[in-house]
């Protein structure tokens, strides 16, 4: 044996020579790149934040990151090289939570009011997209906001003028509440008489008694069963379109906070698609379950485990059950510690969850090694979740769970430490960390001023170890990360959002957070100590994100051996004025090796 290892050692040597004994670096460059970018700012979101020059794709990985003189050596006659100009190149985005499988849909074959933004807007785009679809047997859609309406919220007589004799059911831009016509509520059995369901309001009129038209929360299921399915084909044509518009915006990553059980359509059109080879968009997802399930709670989980084995590819994974503790102040269904402060009933919102019910759900879900994706508004939803985690901890034992609370509007300080205790992942929205419309007509009116200005700590979450990520919640909010970090930054929204939503109105913006935010100023909501860093909200888009879903040695950062997701821009966002961030999208969009979105072809 040692004889054979010295004539190995020789012929080792003697290769050596005849070679010139090359470099290291000589060594590593048998390999050859598909793509090479040069010439740019690589923001490569390692832990040392390095920035690089140059990087290397082979396949769908990246095999070099460094200056440009080491990148040449990976450069053959076939490689794509791709001069940035001193472009900024980041890992691509992950969204941590939005409905894409449920939302595309909507855009594809429902009426969309995500563009509009009065009541006569909407009812001019119901009114016309009724009379463009004879055919339909309802008129469904979404995207209303429920600032503008009043406490009793939309009238279904309003609709009843485009058409009688069809349903009308639209949902809110939240998703949390339905705005129905008298034929949906009569076809549905909803009168003066019919009695809230658990868990939900039926809003009456106040001078007649009559159903006004608003449904909230689960009292809108009582209408659904009148709106039409989608097959599974529809499904996959609008993920298909969608991920076209998502990837323009650097979007490669997302998890899905809504997959039905009871819809096979959904996951069926993602796994086709994924075994496809069609996706540009790497999917999680989470298994919807509702108390409503009851006895048949075990088995619904049961079987979201079983089905989860069946999608492993690396564009479509199922490892994760989501719940919803309460439901949204807009609705006053978020679950307060203080009641309600414009209500003399001693409102706390809706608790949705039995917490023995929820303790079982949990322990069951997390000795099974899945994930736990909340949805989480009120202070108190906070509470009594984190109560049921820490029993889970306590009952399961310790272990990487890396479980989620969602939007994380409203929390006590303590509760924020608990968060990172049980080393959680909070999943932010800058969207909405601005004193807009919301924050005037409900937000300031339904909680006081104090609760109003201590909502979504982004930066304390941060301070305190809690893994911070960002979403759009899609279709709640269009994704658009120039947005999210200029909402990140200041707090407020930024002029081009502002114009969209406030046009024709006679309003104030400022990021000044000095400005009194009064008569309607459109401006930063405290507190300013809870605004972050650029760097930080670009962790929060891309590594944190990963780090969220067990991705981090694959993705996220743009790091030797990780997967090649990336997204360019033609100017570094570090070294330009924050209120041109309006103005920048991405050049270039790279998913798995491959170029999945090139402006410059595209226009």
């Amino acid at each position: 044996m040692k004889k054979f290892m010295g004539i190995a050692l020789i012929l080792i040597l003697l290769l050596g020579l005849v070679t010139g004994c090359g470099s290291q670096e000589e060594e590593v460059t048998a390999e050859v790149a598909d793509l090479v970018l040069t010439n740019g700012v690589i923001y490569t979101v390692d832990a040392e934040k390095t920035v690089a020059e140059a990087v290397a794709v082979q396949n769908n990985k990246i095999i070099y990151v460094g200056d440009q003189a080491g990148a040449e050596a990976y450069i053959e006659q076939d490689t794509n090289v791709i001069d940035l100009n001193g472009g900024l190149v980041l890992p691509g985005f992950v969204d941590s939570h939005m409905h894409p499988v449920m939302s595309a849909v909507i855009y594809l074959y429902e009426v969309s009011l995500y563009d509009v933004f009065s009541a006569e807007e909407y009812l001019e785009k119901i009114k016309t997209f009724a009379e463009e679809n004879p055919h339909l047997e309802v008129i469904q859609g979404a995207g209303y906001m429920r600032s503008e309406f009043d406490e009793v919220g939309p009238r279904k007589e309003w609709l009843d003028e485009i058409d009688s004799e069809r349903p009308i059911i639209i949902t809110s831009v939240d998703g949390h509440s339905t705005w129905a016509n008298s034929k949906a509520l009569e076809l549905a059995g909803i009168t003066k008489d019919t009695p809230d369901p658990e868990g939900g309001v039926i809003k009456k009129d106040p001078a007649t008694g009559e159903p006004s038209g608003l449904l909230q929360e689960s009292a809108m299921g009582l209408v659904y069963g009148l709106k039409q399915e989608y097959s599974k084909e529809q499904y996959k044509e609008s993920l298909l379109w969608l991920q076209e518009w998502f990837n323009s915006i650097g979007v490669t990553h997302a998890f899905d906070a809504w997959v039905d059980l009871d819809n096979p359509n959904q996951y069926e059109a993602y796994q086709e698609l994924a075994e496809e080879g069609l996706l540009t968009i790497r999917y999680k997802g989470g298994w919807l379950l509702d108390p409503k399930m009851g006895d048949e709670m075990d088995a619904y989980i049961e079987k979201g485990m079983q089905l989860s084995k069946n999608y492993t590819t690396p564009f479509f994974q199922m490892n994760t059950f989501k719940f919803f503790g309460d439901q949204v102040i807009e609705e006053e269904t978020g679950y307060m510690l203080e009641p309600y402060s414009h209500r003399d009933d001693d409102w706390y919102g809706i608790k949705v969850w039995d917490d023995e019910v929820m303790k079982h759900a949990y322990q069951k879900i997390d000795e099974a090694g899945f994930q736990i994706h909340m949805h989480q508004i009120g202070d108190a939803a906070a509470k009594y979740a984190l109560d049921a985690l820490e029993y889970v901890r306590d009952t399961n034992g310790e272990r990487d769970s890396r479980h989620t609370f969602a939007h994380v509007q409203c929390i006590q300080p303590e509760d924020v430490q608990r968060m990172a205790d049980l080393g959680m992942t909070a999943v932010t929205a800058p969207y909405w960390m601005v004193a807009d419309d919301y924050y005037y007509d409900l937000y300031l009116p339904y909680l006081g001023e104090e609760r109003a200005h201590n909502m979504y700590p982004m930066k304390s979450l941060f301070d305190a170890g809690v893994n911070v990520t960002v979403h759009s919640d899609f279709f709640v909010t269009e994704p658009d990360y120039m947005w999210v970090f200029y909402s990140s930054l200041t707090r407020t929204l930024p002029q081009n959002i502002f114009d969209a939503w406030f046009e024709g109105i006679d309003l104030t913006r400022t990021t000044d957070v000095n400005v009194p935010l009064e008569d309607y100023v459109i401006g930063s909501l405290p507190p300013a100590s809870e605004r972050v860093s650029l760097e930080e909200a670009i962790e929060a888009s891309t590594i944190n994100g990963a780090w969220a879903y067990f991705e981090e040695d694959n993705l996220g950062s743009i790091e030797e051996g990780k997967l090649a997701d990336l997204v360019i821009f033609e100017n570094n966002l570090f070294e330009i004025d924050i209120e041109e961030f309006q103005n920048q999208s991405p050049s270039m969009t790279i998913v798995d090796g491959n170029i999945v979105f090139d402006a410059s072809v595209s226009e």
